[in-house]
Order: C-alpha cells, then sequence, then structure tokens
C-alpha cells in the first residue's frame, strides 16, 4: 500500500523544513542582490545630479502666515489618515507671497510646535498602506497593525504579505522610539515570522538578510532603513499640506502612539469653547473670499465628541453651516464633523 502523503511529510518534516529554509535563502539571495544594484544605480544617478536649496528664511517663517488653534480635534486628511488634537498650535506659512491659499494645499506648510498629537493605530495601519509602502516594486503589502502589551509594555505588531520572489505571510514585532538626529520614527523590529511559524529573527541577523537588503525604499524618501532599523519620516506619510515640526520623544499605549514636538509655543488664538478650529493673523484666501487679518472661528456643531475637521473638505461642509458676520473684521462658522 502506498504511503499517504501526510504520512511522509510527517517522517520527512526536517528534510522539508530545511529544504523551505534553503529555497527561501537562495530566493532572498537573488531579490538582495537584484536590489543592491538598483540602489547603486540610484547613488550614481544622484551624485550625477546637483540639488542646490536655498536656506530657510527662518526669521518669515517664525513671523508669516495664519495662526491656528486646534482645540479637541481631530485633524484630517482622509478617512484613514488623521491625527487627534488636544490643544495643538501651528502656523499655516505660504511657500511664495504672502497669502495663506487654503484652497491650494500644496502652496502652504504647516510649522508645529510644542504639542501632542496622538495616532491611533488603524491610522498608522492606513500610513502604511496609503503612503509609506504604496509605491512601484513594493517589498511589502496588505499590512495590518496593532498594538500589544509584551513585558509592560506596548509594541507594535505588524502582520502582511513580503515579497522574497514570491509573496510570502510575514508578521513582526518592534519597539517605537524618535531618533532627533535624523527626526525620524524609529521602529526597531526584535521578531519576525514568516509563513506564520518559520522563525527568521535570527536570520535577519545575518548581514545579507537585513532589511536594508530585503527592502526597496519608496521615491519619496519617507523611509530609510539601516540594518533591521526602519526609520520613518512621518511628515512625508501625510497628504498636503506639508507638516513641520521636531520631534522630541514618542510614547506608546493602548489608544495609540503619541509624539512629542519640541521648540517654542507658537501664539495662536484661544477660544472659550470646547471643540473649536481658530484662524488668526495674516493674509487667507478661501475661494474668492480673501481677509485681511484674519479672524476666524469654527466651532463644533456636535461638541459631545471630537471635532472631525478637513481642511481639504472644507467647502463641502460650508453649506451645511452656519455662518455669523457681527462685524466686518470676524466670522463665526458652526460646522459638522467632517
Amino acid at each position: 500500500m502506498a504511503e499517504s502523503p501526510v504520512a511522509w511529510l510527517g517522517r520527512h518534516r526536517g528534510h522539508v523544513l530545511g529544504g523551505t529554509v534553503v529555497l527561501l535563502l537562495v530566493v532572498v539571495a537573488v531579490e538582495t542582490y537584484i536590489l543592491q544594484e538598483q540602489r547603486k544605480a540610484v547613488l550614481t544617478a544622484e551624485a550625477r545630479s546637483t540639488h542646490t536649496s536655498a536656506p530657510e528664511d527662518t526669521t518669515r517663517a517664525a513671523t508669516a502666515g495664519v495662526l491656528i488653534r486646534m482645540h479637541n480635534v481631530r485633524f484630517t486628511w482622509s478617512r484613514r489618515v488623521y491625527i487627534n488634537t488636544g490643544n495643538m498650535a501651528v502656523r499655516a506659512v505660504p511657500l511664495q507671497g504672502s497669502t495663506v491659499d487654503f484652497d491650494d494645499p500644496e502652496s502652504f506648510r504647516l510649522t508645529l510646535q510644542q504639542s501632542v498629537v496622538l495616532i491611533p493605530p488603524d491610522v498608522l495601519e492606513g500610513m502604511f498602506n496609503e503612503s509609506l509602502f504604496n509605491y512601484p516594486h513594493s517589498k511589502l503589502r496588505k499590512l495590518k497593525v496593532r498594538l500589544e502589551q509584551e513585558d509592560n509594555q506596548h509594541v507594535l505588531r505588524v502582520k502582511g504579505k513580503v515579497n522574497v520572489g514570491l509573496w510570502l505571510p510575514f508578521s513582526l514585532s518592534a519597539h517605537m522610539l524618535v531618533d532627533t538626529t535624523t527626526n525620524t520614527i524609529v521602529i526597531d523590529v526584535s521578531h519576525l515570522k514568516i509563513l506564520g511559524f518559520l522563525s527568521a529573527t535570527k536570520l535577519i541577523k545575518w548581514k545579507p538578510l537585513h532589511l536594508e537588503n530585503l527592502i526597496s525604499l519608496p521615491p519619496n524618501k519617507s523611509l530609510m532603513i539601516q540594518r533591521n532599523r526602519m526609520m520613518v519620516k512621518p511628515f512625508g506619510l501625510f497628504p498636503p499640506p506639508r507638516v513641520d515640526g521636531t520631534m522630541e520623544s514618542i510614547a506608546v499605549d493602548e489608544k495609540g502612539i503619541r509624539l512629542v514636538f519640541s521648540g517654542g509655543p507658537i501664539p495662536a488664538p484661544e477660544a472659550p469653547a470646547d471643540n473649536y478650529v481658530y484662524l488668526k493673523g495674516g493674509t487667507s484666501q478661501f475661494g474668492r473670499f480673501r481677509m485681511v487679518d484674519t479672524d476666524i472661528l469654527i466651532l463644533d456643531q456636535e461638541p459631545a465628541d471630537p471635532f472631525a475637521f478637513s481642511l481639504g473638505h472644507y467647502a463641502e461642509m460650508i453649506p451645511k453651516s452656519g455662518i455669523e458676520l457681527h462685524d466686518t473684521k470676524s466670522v463665526r462658522v458652526t460646522m459638522p464633523d467632517y
């Protein structure tokens, strides 16, 4: 009687696993060689080109633009990408001229100082899938992100698929910290599994199999990899308007990732309300409406929960809002959640 495949697999399980590992190593070696050749080509191209940028006018950045305070606001770029702000002050600075055109998010930047920002796990997952690893030839896809407690601290858990010649399921655990030298969030991988059971933690400690040799980098330069540490530039992950700020520290708990930003305070205005966005000072443009010495207070129509506000979609919410002009110097808007 012929031996069944299940019985044969049970007797030769060690050989099958060994053969699988060898096959994966061969495939990974080929992929690593191809990636290294691609990186050499990119470095050569960059070395042949010259790029000079004018030094930033820090005096202008500190005085120009529109001051904005967001109090208990869910500041939204897309349905999956947003940050929760308790009491955050930013300065909207035009890249050219003196008017902040809020209908053109690529024409200005938001300068952030002395604030704490909360990024929930589902938002981090959205950022990973929509921005960080969403580029041609990305080696990672279909990522799932959650935060779990391990040894009395919360760690980042990521599951998805990795391309090492063929798409294989993987899972990893990582610790997060801030590298103030590069102003990046560091994801330090501590455990890695392939196929759900095959531990690759020791394998990636071998230099040819470091993550820097396995993962291609995005063209927007929002990711750097050193050995097995992924260094993320979070401001490169957000859609326009661009955000500038200096990260000081990071803390992880069950609610999400809390980023602390350093720098001097921005003298943004405050209002006697729970949830609001307050814009003051400078010249602003909204559609055909231009305001000199801006004074616009946007109040939450439903203050029982945080104010979901989208700068990129504010125009859609105007017809649903109440607008008050008690004089020619200020505007009050009561707006529903986006």
